[in-house]
């Protein structure tokens, strides 16, 4: 098999799998989830009355809205148990709408408790209890795993790839999975690099204004 003809096909399915990978990104966001921190704040503003601690999770151009449709569902909250119920949902939707407006991801509605991923909750905890030892920890080993099975898998099949167009195809899914896989990873870690830069590039132009 030649090598160009590997490469194209590794392309091709790569670029399938970061699509799939964006959707599942998406898909596992918890600020629409009713135990995410988006909405737990937002039950707790609602019961203190006060609409300050939420504004962090919208644009400065968006505080108006939120504010307004916060004493909105304050007034309605008043009238009943029922009222309440209905004032707050239609709150945490419209939080959470424009919250992810502002990653610029879809919203398709409020999502129950309970469906948050582990890794997610595992990096809500670690802020909480301030331990990140454990999570690097724990992730680290996975992301470890992770490779090591997938260079595995590629090397295997990369033994027999020559032995038939079967055998060779098996090898180009292994291999991209294998190499997709560390690809990410490092992708993942540029986009922290890169946010990074781009917050202290507009802290730094913020400060010369």
């Amino acid at each position: 098999m030649r090598l160009s003809t590997l490469r194209e096909t590794a392309v091709a399915v790569g670029v399938a799998a970061a699509l799939n990978l964006a959707v599942v990104a998406t898909a596992s966001a918890h600020c629409d989830s009713m135990d995410g921190p988006v909405i737990g704040e937002a039950q707790e503003a609602l019961r203190d009355g006060n609409v300050t601690p939420l504004l962090k999770w919208v644009p400065a151009d968006d505080e108006s809205a939120i504010k307004r449709a916060f004493g909105e569902a304050r007034k309605v909250r008043d009238l009943g148990p029922d009222a309440r119920r209905i004032a707050d949902r239609h709150f945490f939707e419209t939080l959470v709408k424009v919250h992810r407006a502002s990653e610029g991801a879809p919203f398709t509605g409020i999502k129950p408790a309970g469906g948050i991923e582990p890794s997610v909750m595992a990096a809500d905890a670690a802020l909480e209890n301030g331990d990140i030892d454990t999570l690097v920890a724990d992730s680290t080993a996975a992301i470890e795993t992770g490779i090591r099975d997938r260079y595995e898998a590629a090397r295997t099949a990369r033994a027999i790839a020559d032995e038939s167009i079967g055998h060779g195809r098996e090898f180009v899914a292994s291999y991209v999975q294998y190499v997709h896989f560390v690809e990410n990873i490092h992708a993942a870690s540029m986009a922290g690099e890169t946010h990074a830069h781009d917050d202290r590039s507009a802290a730094s132009a913020d400060q010369d204004h």
